[in-house]
């Protein structure tokens, strides 16, 4: 349903009945932990007069900032249960394995995908329905994994690609699916296609990620990583600077280019087809960046304590790429070489069910909160089916870097 666009004019209570305003507003409330009942005294006055009162904190630019963010998304999520059949997915125990420390075969003191495929029968006995597995892609681990380098193949340490398809059918046999981490918000900087781009910034792998010419000292803008420093690495051998949002290796993938969007597709595609129900996929809300990758708000930046990152948190076309993902990545078109056999009342298996026709999409989500959640996962909308975030965890006026006693109350 289309709504109106806000201005300097719109209250308060305008913006918050809007999904991105309402979870702005609550962001900004938990970060500061300032009493949720100002939302209510101030509900009345015009977005322009809070900008006037607040500017000599904030400084010039917020209220714009927050308007261009709330009139970029025209949707609004529905509410209710969604029809039936229920999927599988929402009744299920989801059991996450982290396979370096999980179970060591070989006794070399890293524990490995042989290590998982022992641990099985215990796993099926406790009543696993699905086994996530984090990062087990080749990687020179720079971030454990989270820094792809061969999306096809498993890192030596973990194993080998055949091991990988035993764990598999190994789960499909005792009636539990299984997902892997998908990260391709970013790759390694030793991936193929970013060597390439390095060789030939303007050729077709150039533009596979976000490179810019400049000079060293000088990056394209203010964006700050999350793992400290500027969001940009200068290459002096091809006279650029690179886009990194996590560590000086894990190199930003340019969604806006097609062809990323069908490389990611057709890996989603050669997993699934190896009998992979579905993957986690890592930051995956961070894929769409504001055209021009403009500077981010110096307030926003302190408060959140990453600038930049209202210009892809919820970027202009993370749907589209997400919908795009999910009917040419993730919706079956070939047979998967096994599929999880049927689980009977007695405790018992029964038959191979038929092919889940769409694997499952979950998505880790930082910064979205409840109302776009609702948009990146509602029934119908053919985008994610899961979403988590860890915001949800933080205490009012702290984040998950500082140390503090919890309360749980």
């Amino acid at each position: 349903m289309a709504t109106k666009l806000l201005t300097e004019r719109s209250t308060v209570l305008d913006l918050y009945r809007t999904p991105v305003g309402r979870d702005i507003v609550d962001k900004l409330f938990l970060q500061t932990g300032m009493p949720r009942r100002l939302i209510y005294l101030f509900s009345g006055l015009p977005l322009g007069v809070i900008d006037k009162l607040t500017r000599r904190i904030t400084g010039p630019g917020l209220v714009d900032m927050i308007l261009d963010l709330v009139n970029g998304e025209a949707d609004r999520p529905l509410h209710g249960r969604a029809p039936d059949p229920t999927p599988w997915w929402r009744e299920a125990v989801f059991y996450q394995v982290y396979p370096r420390s999980f179970a060591d075969s070989d006794g070399d003191g890293v524990g490995d995908l042989r290590g998982i495929i022992g641990k099985l029968d215990y796993l099926a006995k406790l009543g696993v329905d699905c086994l996530w597995l984090s990062p087990v892609f080749d990687s020179p681990n720079e971030d454990m994994g989270y820094d792809v380098r061969d999306y096809r193949a498993i890192m030596a340490e973990m194993g080998t690609l055949e091991d990988m398809d035993e764990l598999i059918a190994g789960c499909h046999e005792r009636g539990m699916r299984i997902i892997l981490d998908l990260v391709v918000n970013h790759t390694s900087e030793e991936h193929e296609w970013f060597q390439q781009a390095l060789t030939d910034p303007d050729g077709k792998y150039g533009n596979y990620y976000f490179l810019r010419e400049g000079s060293a000292g000088n990056p394209p803008n203010n964006w700050k990583a999350f793992f400290s420093g500027s969001a940009w690495r200068w290459f002096p051998q091809a006279k650029r600077w690179g886009l990194k949002l996590f560590s000086d290796g894990q190199m930003d993938l340019n969604w806006d280019n097609p062809e990323v969007r069908e490389e990611v597709a057709d890996i989603v595609r050669w997993w699934m087809q190896r009998g992979v129900d579905g993957f986690r996929m890592d930051v995956i809300n961070y894929i769409s960046k504001k055209p021009g990758l403009p500077d981010g708000h110096p307030f926003i930046g302190q408060l959140l304590e990453f600038v930049g990152v209202e210009h892809y948190f919820y970027g202009p076309r993370l749907h589209e790429f997400l919908r795009g993902l999910r009917r040419e990545g993730f919706t079956r078109r070939v047979a998967p070489s096994s599929t999880p056999r049927r689980r009977l009342p007695g405790g018992g298996l029964g038959d191979p069910l038929p092919p889940d026709m769409i694997g499952i999409m979950v998505g880790e989500t930082p910064g979205i909160g409840m109302e776009l959640g609702r948009l990146l996962s509602g029934y119908g909308r053919g985008e994610l089916d899961l979403i988590f975030n860890f915001d949800v965890l933080d205490n009012p006026g702290r984040t998950r870097w500082d140390t503090y006693e919890y309360q749980l109350g």
